[in-house]
């Protein structure tokens, strides 16, 4: 067994696909295929079921997965550290991130990270809460940033910073100062999708406040940041998000603030990570800069 053999098996499990994970390494397809063989052959095991469209994990592959990335990441680190300090760090970083984070914390983050590390690629997806767990949980992705507490064992959580959620309305919208929810009731909301964590946060506190969670029903369900401003801006309809967010639209965009009577949202933001992965060298610095950080504060 060989890291290229590794990084051949990680990579196919990656992309799903050999030639896809081919172009990642700058290999050919043969030689993918041939790395793989030879690993299968010396665990005498099948590591991927193949199919005409895509190859999965066997249960097997799935396990052998967090030990092949604990071999590289752990020579990774060997050979940072047996190197000298001034040495760059290279690498990728893969991060699945909610949408505040991706817009309130990220950018300077990246900033003052790439001045130190020019050389570490970053890749990041933003997606829903639900499925940045999942990416965590498979290591499909390094880092998570997620708009939720995480009480599971399988994770290493950070409390980075506390972000409250408002409701936004067009300027020239009846919606102002504090509303009733029945009054709030009377217009078009544009809403989350349901793996949303702001949508499962803001239900879960209507029902801790026994609100009626159809009363705030959806006309609309959409995740992207710049179409629900522009929604609410044509005043189509009212919505709620992140105030940090907010307070990056409020100068571009004819939007207000209200409050409905009795409804406060605060949402946890959590740096999430798995606890049976070993990080790169990369990973674990920008990491350590996240929790150093100032963040904003709601």
């Amino acid at each position: 067994m060989d890291f290229r053999q590794l990084e051949a098996f990680i990579n196919v499990a990656k992309y799903k696909n050999f030639s896809k994970a081919g172009k990642a390494l700058y290999l050919s397809q043969p030689t993918i295929s041939l790395h793989i063989a030879n690993l299968e052959k010396e665990l005498s095991v099948s590591l991927f079921d193949r199919t005409s469209k895509e190859v999965n994990l066997t249960p097997v592959g799935k396990e052998f997965l967090t030990y092949a990335l604990d071999m590289i990441n752990t020579k990774n680190k060997a050979l940072h550290h047996l190197v000298n300090a001034e040495s760059a760090i290279q690498g990728s970083i893969q991060i699945s991130t909610s949408t505040t984070p991706s817009i309130v914390v990220l950018p300077a983050a990246l900033k003052a990270f790439r001045q130190r590390h020019p050389d570490v690629r970053f890749v990041i997806e933003e997606k829903s809460s639900t499925l940045i767990l999942e990416d965590v949980c498979s290591h499909t992705s390094d880092i998570g940033i997620v708009g939720m507490k995480v009480e599971n064992d399988r994770f290493h959580a950070t409390h980075l910073y506390d972000d409250e959620i408002v409701f936004i309305s067009a300027k020239n919208a009846p919606l102002k100062g504090v509303v009733d929810i029945l009054e709030a009731s009377k217009y078009n909301m544009i809403g989350r999708t349901e793996k949303s964590g702001t949508r499962l946060d803001l239900e879960r506190t209507m029902v801790e406040q026994g609100m009626d969670t159809s009363l705030l029903d959806n006309i609309l369900e959409v995740d992207n940041m710049n179409l629900i401003f522009k929604l609410v801006s044509e005043n189509v309809g009212f919505s709620y998000t992140s105030k940090s967010i907010y307070n990056c639209y409020k100068d571009i965009l004819p939007i207000q603030t209200f409050e409905i009577k009795g409804l406060k949202l605060i949402r946890e933001i959590y740096l999430l990570t798995s606890k049976k992965r070993t990080q790169s060298p990369a990973v674990d610095d920008f990491v350590n800069l996240l929790k150093a950080m100032e963040m904003p504060n709601c």
